[in-house]
């Protein structure tokens, strides 16, 4: 007995769903493996000077995971030639933080470090990062931790947080 169209299709939706999966395992192992290869610096293009710390990367991954570092690596830029790269005024943890999640899809965002990540995510254009800090101060607010409306207002304008201006500048319920 032949299989029926709707059928046929689930059955083609079920194999495109398995492909996505069995892709995704390929690409995070794959993705640790480089991480690992990072961490014991080797084939290292790249070492960030922050402070007093090193942080070995390769370019490749960071250009994938940064416009920013797209655009200072692929252009005449005195980055692009230059194995060491100062990021002046930059805080240590965060951009090990940042150059850990352009090799794994993985950060933690919690109430110490949201607004470091987030400003460190805008300045080196991580949209991803830049996604979750916005989405975890977006489930901090409510009416029991809310600053004044203006403060809120102008948190909601600093973010560009459409959702927040609107929340910051409505009534506040209980």
């Amino acid at each position: 007995m032949a299989a029926s169209g709707a059928e046929k299709s689930s059955k083609k939706k079920t194999e495109k769903k398995l492909a996505a999966r069995e892709e995704a395992k390929l690409l995070a192992g794959f993705m640790g493996v480089m991480n690992n290869i990072r961490k014991e610096k080797t084939l290292c293009d790249v070492i960030f000077m922050v402070q007093e710390r090193k942080i070995p990367a390769h370019r490749v991954v960071l250009a994938a995971a940064s416009h920013f570092f797209n655009l200072i690596f692929t252009t005449n830029m005195f980055e692009s030639k230059s194995f060491e790269v100062e990021l002046k005024d930059a805080e240590p943890d965060i951009i090990e933080q940042l150059v850990e999640f352009a090799y794994t899809p993985r950060i933690s965002v919690n109430s110490d470090n949201v607004q470091s990540l987030l400003d460190a995510a805008k300045q080196y254009q991580i949209e991803p990062v830049k996604k979750m800090c916005v989405d975890f101060l977006k489930e901090q607010v409510d009416a029991s931790n809310c600053l004044g409306t203006s403060e809120s207002e102008e948190v909601g304008l600093k973010l560009n947080i459409q959702k927040m201006k609107i929340m910051a500048s409505g009534p506040i319920t209980s």
